[in-house]
């Protein structure tokens, strides 16, 4: 009786173990898993399914990447991934990293980090040379195939200048510059979609610069690579009105 309870017990335990691994959902979506299965080997960055893949060939313990967009303040690693042949032997390992939430702007500058050193993506020959900064940057032009309808921050639209934020859902994002004399507490953008944030105002002709701020974080915005800096050396976004 003893053993029959037991051999139950087990069963039970099994089958509940099957089920709660059941909920577990992956944390990445069905897209970055599709993409991810069909790599075949490391590249020059190219864009698939509304994401980007960056690559790295193996050799570094650890490789990671930061963005412009980001203001270079996240460094997101590198995951590695080997492939096999018919007889499940090894043909090659590399590193890759998805960029599935691309920003609403048409190229995109960033930095790898290898082994701790900052540096340029070697497998893509497009570089920036910042003169302000004296920094290399890697670029990448988004062709955004089927999406040409999506706007970029800063820009003419009518009698308005049309300003765009994208970041995470639920922040408050103000807008402060020359015309508001650096006041961030007068414009707040306006959340029109999940994690899209939108401003119009009405500037007559002129130049322009501005920030954005989050809480009491400020920066530059990351669709417009016109930059100016401030007498301390930090970067603020520049916008002709004509």
């Amino acid at each position: 009786m003893k053993k029959s309870l037991l051999i139950l017990a087990a069963a039970i335990f099994f089958v509940g173990a099957a089920a709660a691994e059941k909920t577990i959902e992956s944390p990445y979506s069905f897209e970055y898993r599709e993409i991810a299965q069909k790599l075949q080997g490391p590249s020059a960055p190219f864009e698939k399914d509304g994401c980007i893949v960056f690559s790295a060939e193996l050799g570094p313990r650890y490789v990671g990447i930061a963005f412009d967009f980001e203001n270079y303040q996240i460094i997101h690693p590198f995951m590695r991934k080997s492939t096999y042949d018919q007889n499940g032997d090894h043909m090659k390992t590399w590193y890759f990293y998805i960029l599935e939430d691309l920003p609403q702007a048409d190229k995109i500058y960033y930095r790898m980090i290898i082994d701790g050193l900052w540096t340029t993506d070697s497998l893509n020959p497009q570089q920036y040379y910042d003169t302000k900064t004296g920094i290399h940057l890697s670029e990448l032009t988004i062709q955004r195939k089927g999406n040409a309808a999506l706007r970029t921050g800063a820009v003419r639209e009518g009698s308005a200048t049309h300003f765009v934020y994208r970041g995470k859902s639920g922040q408050k994002v103000r807008l402060a510059g020359t015309f508001t004399k650096w006041d961030s507490w007068i414009y707040e953008l306006k959340e029109t979609a999940a994690g899209f944030y939108e401003l119009d105002l009405p500037l007559p002709s002129g130049t322009y610069y501005y920030v954005y701020y989050i809480g009491v974080d400020r920066f530059p915005d990351a669709t417009n690579h016109d930059r100016a800096w401030t007498e301390d050396g930090r970067p603020i976004s520049k916008i002709v009105v004509k």
